[in-house]
């Protein structure tokens, strides 16, 4: 009989002590997820994926994620701990968009960047009910490279956060991971190479006679050449590259970029031939600069003469990977 007695006393006991090895989690307000001692809590959420204010990093924005300690008033005095740990793997594993990126983790306002060190507290969870925020970021950083672009699509796989739960009662412990998913698709060729340095490029063909006007970019006489300088800010960068002349194109000639008046387009040419509106031409950065020199002329309508009066138009120039 007391055989019986002790083997009931024990049961009961570990009841209790499994209860409140334990941990909730939630993220952006949904209902609050329960995992037991030694259990995986596995949670996903989608986020944007955006270039942060301070252009030297992308952010996966959109995780509001809340831990607290699983309701027990027997216990006031219990606390859980939310952190990093080498128990829990590593704590930000990037998705395959990311594989060729430096990432990282924002965590609590200070950047670690990948590995993240374990054995980061980064909150404190006392046993009052309360929620209180995991304030882990991921980010990617940009590198001054642009043979180095990242294309995300929305459902994207796009990494996962991985912590653990460990308290100041026992040896239990909980893990926690956070799958983040693409809410948009995002496409960035992650560089700060620039063309002429930023400057913008103002070809001003001066006053001309709508008769002067040519109809073939290659032979029409309003010209002006420009050189195009390309340099990068960290040394060593030998890539090709494509700069893409992006506008709106003319309506009789996708050569040509739109003006005001529709009887004139713009276009430019390299080495003889006219860059289609939003196509490309391939060139090459050696040891993080490079250069070419183009043209650009002043094409009418064949068969039109154009009204007179100034004109506008205007397009960018985009550095890229092949």
């Amino acid at each position: 009989m007391k055989r019986l007695y002790g083997a009931i006393v024990l049961f009961v006991l570990l009841g209790i002590t499994t209860t409140v090895r334990a941990a909730d989690c939630r993220v952006n307000g949904d209902k609050w997820q329960y995992v037991g001692d030694g259990g995986i809590l596995n949670l996903e959420v989608p986020v944007n994926v955006r270039v942060d204010s301070d252009k030297t990093r992308l952010i996966l924005e959109g995780a509001w994620l809340e831990c607290r300690f699983t309701p027990s008033p027997a216990h006031p005095t219990r606390i859980d701990y939310w952190g990093t740990s080498a128990q829990a793997g590593s704590p930000w594993v990037p998705g395959p968009n990311f594989s060729n990126q430096r990432t990282g983790l924002r965590i609590n306002g200070a950047f670690y960047n990948t590995p993240v060190p374990y054995n980061i507290r980064i909150a404190t969870m006392p046993n009052n009910g309360g929620a209180y925020p995991i304030n882990v970021t991921p980010y990617i950083l940009l590198r001054n490279d642009p043979s180095n672009p990242i294309k995300v699509q929305i459902n994207d796989v796009l990494g996962a956060l991985n912590l653990l739960q460990t308290n100041n009662y026992s040896l239990g412990s909980t893990r926690l991971v956070l799958t983040y998913i693409a809410a948009n698709n995002f496409d960035i060729s992650p560089s700060t190479c620039t063309i002429n340095n930023n400057n913008p490029i103002e070809i001003n063909f001066g006053d001309v006679s709508q008769r002067a006007i040519g109809s073939d970019p290659l032979t029409t006489p309003i010209r002006v050449n420009r050189r195009l300088t390309y340099s990068c800010p960290d040394g060593g960068i030998n890539a090709p590259i494509t700069i893409t002349y992006k506008g709106a194109r003319s309506s009789f000639d996708n050569r040509l970029l739109l003006m005001t008046n529709p009887d004139v387009g713009t276009a430019l040419v390299r080495r003889g031939a006219a860059v289609e509106v939003n196509g490309s031409f391939l060139t090459q950065i050696t040891n993080s600069i490079g250069g070419d020199d183009v043209t650009f002329s002043l094409v009418r309508r064949a068969g039109s003469l154009p009204t007179a009066g100034a004109i506008s138009g205007s397009g960018v120039l985009v550095m890229g990977v092949p």
